[in-house]
């Protein structure tokens, strides 16, 4: 895809014919003010692209969330009607580290 930068000035006087190249997909034209990128004009099926990547992130991430929030209550759950506490992973790992074999001093 071509990417044409164009003055506010040229795109007022030629405003159709940037549309159009817009439009069509023969460019993204990038509107330019005091020498500095202002905004972008793209087809209709770029910017459908576009709101489907930023939807698609949003939701996979709100659902991922949600899901981690679902399977840490559900291993809460389960330890609590176990009669169980939930152990301190930090503790954990302090005491694995101890019990390793002194073949592995390096990963202590």
């Amino acid at each position: 895809m071509e990417e044409i930068r164009v003055t506010m000035t040229e795109f007022k006087k030629f405003l159709g014919d940037w549309v159009n190249r817009a439009a069509y997909g023969q460019a993204w034209v990038i509107l330019v003010a005091r020498g500095r990128p202002k905004a972008a004009i793209v087809s209709l099926d770029d910017l459908a692209k576009l709101r489907q990547l930023r939807q698609g992130k949003g939701a996979k991430r709100a659902v991922t969330l949600e899901d981690l929030d679902a399977f840490r209550e559900h291993i809460r759950r389960r330890w609590q009607d176990a009669g169980l506490v939930p152990l301190d992973s930090a503790e954990l790992i302090r005491e694995w580290r101890e019990e390793r074999p002194d073949a592995l001093p390096d990963l202590r």
